[in-house]
């Protein structure tokens, strides 16, 4: 079985709805890491200081035919292609240690229902 990671960098206020839809998806697990995120267009404040904005960084490795249905559910319903709306993608893992057999046997159903 071929992995994938699927990253997702989104506003911290959407981080609960962005979990929902990768369960959705199919992702059996994930982990969130914070963030301060920077723009090259940045406003400024009065002092001159640049306006930070939270996000988070969801990160699951699911199976690699997961990995494109899981983008297409955070594209549309995220709404991504908004200005500020987050980025998505996927990686693909050479090796993959520590995926539990109930977590392997998980993610062929969910490929199963895809067929």
């Amino acid at each position: 079985m071929k992995f994938s990671a699927v990253v997702l960098i989104i506003p911290e206020e959407d981080e609960n709805r962005a979990v929902g839809i990768l369960k959705h998806a199919g992702a059996t697990g994930l982990t969130i890491l914070k963030g301060k995120g920077l723009r090259h267009n940045e406003r400024k404040t009065f002092l001159g200081l640049g306006l930070e904005r939270k996000e988070s960084v969801l990160l699951c490795v699911v199976e690699k035919q997961l990995a494109m249905r899981i983008l297409r559910s955070v594209k549309t319903e995220m709404k991504l292609d908004e200005p500020g709306g987050g980025l998505a993608f996927s990686l693909p893992l050479g090796s993959v240690v520590g995926i539990g057999l109930a977590q392997m046997q998980a993610f062929r159903r969910e490929v199963e229902e895809d067929l």
